[in-house]
């Protein structure tokens, strides 16, 4: 049997074939590393119909050769634009696709300079589309990021006190998910209390916490490389009726837009239940990001849960549902969890329970 990534680059190989192109230069990391298993922090992979080059420098010549057993590697010892302009006249490349949205301008500028034969082609979101839909492994490395982070949250509980601050609540959570499995978080821990739960990605800060106060707590591990993101509110010692309306709001639109996720959907409809929901109950405009994103390599990547988004849902995307209300002066609510698309709904990798809860 093939292994996985051998399947991809035969994927990828075919949206070459439709694009009319003889070779493409990956640049961003985590579609190099999808296409490649290449986890370094430097490198480059060219592709073409018959091969797939990975260029990368002396320090990673070990674990290219480890983790890309599919690509043939080729470690350059001066310049990397030297190698690579010797690397297309070997392949006699004429045409080379870039990924424009990630390569930078002066790097252009080089090619521009030194591949003069060669034609080059910005283009967007070929890696991107593949990644859309997660493989049973992907499937299985995100849920083991979402056990992860729920395990985080559960432990956080039995140790949040008044007085700590958001940074030490933060910190917490951290060394938890890296003590147990996780690799570097998913993304800067949020914490924000009281009224700085307006803040959609208000990050940690040293703020105490108060009795009374809601707390937004975000956070995601990673594992082996793959992301989970989570999202409680909770009730330090005591809610009040206000408190506890916000945070049914936001539940119930959660629940509507869950409801509606399955092949065939898109992804401005899921959004659409959750957003029109809170629109009738005259707090729309407290909603003011998109439901979700996917999540995989990246925190966030497509497809997005927004207004206007027509992707149609396939069974094997990996998406958050993360409404939300922010209220200045105030604070903020907002419930979040990771779901993978089925094939008639949708599963909930992240069950944590999403009553209110007073702590």
């Amino acid at each position: 049997m093939k292994d996985l990534q051998q399947q991809r680059l035969e994927r990828f190989r075919e949206i070459l074939a439709k694009e009319g192109l003889e070779a493409f230069l990956v640049s961003k990391p985590e579609n190099r590393r999808y296409l490649s298993g290449f986890t370094g922090s430097s490198g480059f992979l060219l592709i073409t119909p018959q091969e797939a080059v990975l260029l990368t420098d002396g320090r990673y010549e070990q674990q290219a050769c480890q983790e890309a057993p599919d690509c043939r590697i080729l470690i350059y010892k001066g310049e990397f634009l030297e190698a690579f302009r010797e690397t297309c006249s070997d392949l006699q490349i004429r045409e080379l696709g870039f990924e424009k949205d990630h390569l930078t301008y002066y790097m252009f500028e080089q090619f521009e300079k030194n591949l003069a034969k060669v034609k080059l082609r910005p283009l967007s979101g070929l890696v991107e589309g593949l990644r859309m839909v997660k493989d049973q492994e992907e499937i299985r490395l995100i849920q083991e990021a979402a056990v992860i982070t729920c395990a985080a949250f559960w432990y956080l509980l039995g140790v949040l006190e008044e007085g700590q601050s958001e940074q030490e609540v933060a910190a917490i959570l951290e060394f938890f998910m890296r003590k147990n499995r996780g690799g570097p978080p998913a993304f800067e821990t949020i914490v924000a209390a009281g009224e700085r739960g307006a803040l959609p990605h208000g990050v940690a800060t040293d703020q105490k916490l108060r009795r009374g106060q809601m707390v937004v707590l975000d956070l995601g591990a990673r594992y082996q490389g793959y992301a989970a993101d989570f999202t409680r509110t909770v009730c330090l010692r005591r809610v009040d009726r206000r408190q506890r309306e916000i945070y049914e709001l936001v539940r119930e639109a959660q629940g509507r837009a869950l409801e509606v996720i399955r092949p065939g959907v898109t992804a401005s409809e899921v959004d659409g239940a959750a957003r029109s929901f809170l629109q009738e109950a005259g707090y729309g405009e407290f909603f003011t990001h998109a439901l979700g994103h996917g999540v995989g390599l990246s925190v966030h990547e497509e497809p997005r849960l927004a207004p206007g988004q027509e992707v149609v849902l396939e069974p094997g995307m990996v998406v958050t549902v993360e409404p939300g209300l922010y209220l200045p002066g105030w604070g903020g609510v907002r419930i979040e969890d990771t779901v993978v698309v089925t094939e008639t709904g949708c599963e909930v990798l992240t069950p944590v329970t999403k009553d209110l809860l007073i702590v």
